[in-house]
């Protein structure tokens, strides 16, 4: 598997089934958007619905369409979507829904026979981080995000915004791209400048620009 983060900003997600199983795969979803950044645009099938979905539903960041899927034409509900997920209990729709969407260009999350798997989503501090297991462990996957999640803090989250302007004001002094990314990740290696997080960003922006300035002439 290729672990890849895709913009789904402005493209249709369709669900179809409206439980536990959706409901989750709709907050991994939602997940990558915790600043709100994207347009995501979520649309969700299904005779009945979590009161969750329901919730997500009035508060805008999805969009419910109650109908029993066997008397759908999913053919219509199916085409431009960008991505497609199989979440009903009922294995015989489940078929005809997979057998129909292969009819259109879109991707697939469904077990271990559709194209696409979705990960359990660290969102924090700036951090986008995606853990899977492909389906052998998502319990496992989801203990692992909230040990991976424990380890950004304050000061991983204020060195990451540094280390942005940081490499912005390099890219100004510094022609050679392999100079800039040694004293970026040298940085990174250096206890004065993580001990300079402890003070608010702005100051420890200045102290760590100044450390780079009195350890790198040519910075």
């Amino acid at each position: 598997m290729l672990p890849l983060y895709v913009d789904l900003s402005g493209k249709r997600i369709v669900v179809f089934g409206g439980g536990t199983i959706a409901e989750r795969k709709i907050h991994q979803i939602l997940d990558t958007n915790r600043e709100g950044a994207l347009r995501l645009n979520v649309e969700v099938y299904s005779l009945d619905f979590t009161p969750r979905i329901e919730e997500m539903n009035e508060e805008g960041e999805i969009q419910c369409f109650q109908c029993d899927l066997w008397d759908q034409n999913l053919g219509e509900i199916i085409k431009g979507a960008f991505l497609v997920l199989v979440c009903t209990d009922d294995e015989t729709l489940n078929g005809r829904i997979l057998k129909e969407t292969t009819k259109f260009d879109a991707l697939v999350n469904y077990r271990h026979v559709g194209d696409v798997f979705l990960s359990s989503v660290v969102n924090k501090g700036g951090f986008l981080i995606s853990v899977s297991t492909s389906g052998k462990g998502p319990a496992m996957a989801r203990y692992m995000k909230t040990k991976i999640s424990s380890l950004i803090g304050d000061k991983e989250e204020k060195m990451l915004l540094i280390q942005s302007n940081l490499r912005e004001y390099l890219k100004g002094k510094i022609k050679e791209e392999v100079r800039r990314r040694e004293i970026l990740n040298r940085v990174l290696d250096d206890p004065e400048c993580w001990a300079a997080l402890d003070a608010p960003v702005k100051v420890a922006e200045k102290l760590i620009f100044k450390i780079v300035g009195d350890k790198y002439n040519d910075a």
